[in-house]
């Protein structure tokens, strides 16, 4: 096709669809809108607060709870700040925190009133580019583990081979008295070997092995290999090495 018929059919195909449309819409869709609805009918969430640009006065919203801490969903520690809905105590949003320096640059500081928290995201005196506090994608998305299907509410037990993935739920009180107490803990699954408890395998006297007394009492048989420890770990390395007598704990990415 020769570029003067293309422009030609393209013309053409332009006006049909004008005429289609309506010249007056045609015109009227590339106007903005006169008003933009409200956000309710768009589903948004309710706003924690609403700040005065002007004056800087904050109008907290009661519907709404703000809670200031410190995010798990990685190593680093950063300040979180959660927006938990009062009334369901479902969790809405995860932000940055402005109190933390991980999350803004500069800092608010510790003295200063929740009031400047609100302000600090807000247009009032351009604070919301001074202040406004920042999470990584990891960290805005660690509200979505709380409600992940998947996730584990109550002590599970093997029902089945290692690996087969057949687990029941127990409750913490069988857990704590197996794990004490030891047995044929799997022998519904058909294995029948005994294993010994915390209360058998915690004996301060007793070599763990007697040809190699250089490797202490039977109790450093428990071996403390910690994942996440998210705010227990002072908690578990007392149990450890305080009552249980064991040297070995091992924290996360420890050697």
């Amino acid at each position: 096709m020769k570029r003067r018929e293309f422009i030609k059919l393209a013309a053409l195909v332009t006006g049909s669809t004008a005429l289609g449309i309506g010249i007056e819409r045609a015109g009227r869709a590339a106007l903005p809108p006169a008003s933009f609805p409200e956000n309710r009918r768009f589903g948004g969430q309710p706003l924690e607060a609403r700040v005065n640009p002007e004056t800087g006065a904050v109008e907290v919203n009661p519907d709404i709870v703000m809670r200031h801490s410190v995010c798990m969903g990685c190593y680093s520690s950063c300040g979180n700040r959660v927006k938990i809905d009062k009334k369901s105590g479902k969790i809405l949003r995860v932000a940055g925190n402005p109190y933390s320096p991980k999350c803004a640059e500069p800092t608010l500081p510790y003295e200063a009133p929740l009031t400047a928290a609100y302000q600090s995201f807000s247009l009032n005196k351009d604070l919301g580019h001074k202040h406004r506090a920042t999470l990584c994608a990891r960290g805005n998305a660690t509200y979505e583990q709380v409600y992940d299907p998947l996730r584990i509410l109550t002590p599970l037990k093997r029902t089945g081979n290692r690996g087969e993935g057949k687990w029941k739920p127990i409750t913490w009180d069988e857990l704590i008295t197996e794990t004490v107490e030891g047995g044929q803990l799997f022998k519904e699954a058909g294995d029948n070997t005994h294993i010994e408890g915390f209360r058998q395998v915690r004996d301060l006297k007793t070599p763990i092995n007697p040809e190699a007394p250089e490797m202490g009492p039977k109790a450093n048989g428990l071996v403390w290999n910690s994942g996440g420890s998210y705010g227990r770990v002072n908690f578990a390395m007392r149990f450890v090495l305080n009552s249980f007598g064991s040297p070995n704990f091992y924290g996360h990415t420890g050697t």
